[in-house]
């Protein structure tokens, strides 16, 4: 019960694409020596929703047969692969939770060791006799009362956990893109507005990405400054109106929870020539479209031979 409860949290937010997110715009401006493993390892997890969603259902299936008590031996044969998987990935990109990963493996091992000699008796095609009890008390009341209470019970935990946190995280919908969501050069006045938190001014920003995953309170963005600097934050959209809030400049070894370092407000409209305007009390920035900078997410699938692509 503790591994199979342990797991749910890991499998939905995975299901739902919210552990490690979706591929966004926002990503486009960091450079891979910025990086560090752990985000490396996001991001490749968060480009293929897919592989995510597979990942968090192998660990669901696992806790739904952990609930039962026939198929528990089975639940943790699977649980025990999983978080091996888990537990290297974490231990070669250097994510934190190293410790909990590699005692839920073991934990898996644990609970399978009454069945191993079933299970090599089976892979050698061989009878594999009849099945490990996993009753705890044989009193005959304990065993009738259980029979019906834990089934029930681990329906209630799975599908239960499932609602609660589909409902709070929204089913993990990416959300609607904005009408300026993408990735831009920029060219700025000569009039400057301050940044706040940082050293900068409008005029220093020579890149700017707006994402497309999130709702309309909040969608993250990015800023690439002309001395190299980056920062990133989040944006919001009411009208013709962009409220930016960032976070500190991108240095060193940083917590991925940060408090805003300040905020800046545009005012955008589209140029004669379909380019993007974003402008403040003093100052101006014209928005270039940046197709390489897009390359990644714009790419698409395809499924017919054709020459790689590997850049």
């Amino acid at each position: 019960m503790g591994l199979a409860v342990s797991l749910l949290p890991y499998a939905w937010t995975k299901i739902f694409h919210v552990q490690m997110g979706y591929a966004d715009y926002a990503d486009a401006l960091v450079q891979y020596g910025e990086m560090s493993p752990m985000g490396l390892l996001w991001r490749f997890m968060a480009f293929s929703p897919t592989v995510q969603f597979l990942a968090g259902l192998a660990e669901l299936i696992a806790v739904i047969l952990l609930l039962f008590r026939r198929s528990a031996w089975l639940g943790a044969l699977i649980a025990a692969l999983d978080m091996s998987v888990v537990f290297l990935l974490n231990l070669t990109f250097d994510v934190p939770v190293k410790q909990l990963s590699g005692a839920m493996a073991l934990v898996g091992l644990i609970l399978l060791i009454p069945n191993v000699p079933r299970v090599v008796r089976f892979a050698l095609g061989r009878s594999v006799g009849p099945a490990v009890s996993g009753l705890i008390w044989r009193n005959r009341i304990f065993v009738q009362i259980t029979r019906w209470v834990s089934p029930i019970l681990a329906i209630v935990i799975i599908i239960g956990s499932g609602l609660a946190i589909g409902i709070s995280l929204r089913w993990g919908s990416p959300g609607t893109p904005e009408e300026i969501s993408g990735v831009y050069t920029v060219t700025a006045s000569s009039k400057t507005t301050p940044i706040d938190g940082t050293d900068h001014t409008t005029a220093d920003i020579t890149q700017i990405a707006f994402g497309q995953i999130g709702s309309r309170s909040g969608k993250r963005m990015s800023v690439r400054y002309s001395d190299g600097d980056f920062q990133d934050g989040v944006y919001s959209v009411d009208g013709q109106s962009i409220t930016v809030e960032l976070f500190p400049v991108r240095k060193g070894a940083q917590a991925p929870v940060r408090g805003p370092s300040g905020t800046v407000e545009f005012r955008y409209s589209t140029t004669e020539d379909g380019e993007f305007s974003l402008r403040t009390e003093d100052s101006e920035l014209t928005l270039h479209n940046d197709d390489e900078r897009r390359f990644l997410f714009d790419r698409g699938f395809r499924w017919g031979p054709e020459a790689p692509v590997n850049r």
